[in-house]
């Protein structure tokens, strides 16, 4: 993943935010800090955020539609700042922590991982449970990595659920999955050009390469616990 701290566009960014939480009619004036914890998965985004209050204290949720960011100014720069941050092959991030101050520089945080809330009763949130194998697999498919680069954890959800996952080809810059081919840019899988369909009679050796990466790490069926 490339690294992108002090490029303009993350320094803009967090500028940005900071005037719509700390601004003269931001809805922050008075706090210490906002925290703000986007989650991708795909074409949708969950979050939750919290403020410090300025007497001090534990940070405290954020109030829906009174206490929150713009969504140009979260959302979709985060949208654009993942896929800057990718790198073929080796993929972006998934949580984003953006922490902004009424009196120094914000910061990001990022992370290889889904980082969520629960309700006080240890409940996950309706319809914010953590991802499916089908959702890893579209992120994947978005975001493509190589086999060694998609984490052991990430795994365990496929395996678990018989899923293969889209991997990335760096020979030919491009992305199988669901027997077809999408070519990979420099910004994630290019969606616009025309995909391939593979042809396993001229690939016959497609189906056990992609066996062997889903079930030859310990976690397939027969394998030793």
């Amino acid at each position: 993943m490339h690294d992108l701290r002090s490029d303009p566009f993350v320094t803009e960014g967090l500028e940005l935010l900071t005037r719509e939480a700390f601004g003269p009619a931001g809805f922050a004036r008075g706090a210490r800090e906002v925290v703000q914890v986007p989650v991708h998965r795909g074409s949708s985004t969950l979050g939750h955020g919290y403020l410090r209050p300025a007497g001090g204290g534990p940070l405290r949720d954020l109030e829906d539609r009174k206490e929150e960011f713009s969504y140009e100014g979260l959302i979709v720069w985060l949208d654009e700042h993942r896929s800057r941050a990718y790198e073929p092959g080796c993929g972006t991030w998934t949580t984003a922590e953006v922490h902004v101050y009424p009196d120094r520089a914000g910061t990001l945080k990022l992370f290889d991982e889904e980082i969520l809330k629960k309700l006080d009763d240890g409940r996950w949130y309706p319809g914010a449970e953590p991802a499916n194998a089908a959702l890893w697999a579209r992120q994947l498919l978005a975001y493509p990595r190589t086999a060694d680069r998609i984490p052991g954890w990430m795994w365990d959800i496929f395996s678990a659920e018989a899923v293969e996952p889209p991997l990335y080809h760096p020979g030919s810059g491009s992305v199988d999955w669901n027997n077809r081919r999408y070519p990979v840019a420099d910004w994630g899988t290019d969606f616009s050009a025309t995909a391939t369909v593979i042809d396993p009679g001229r690939e016959p050796n497609l189906l056990t390469r992609i066996g062997n990466t889903l079930f030859g790490r310990g976690k397939g069926p027969g394998a030793a616990s």
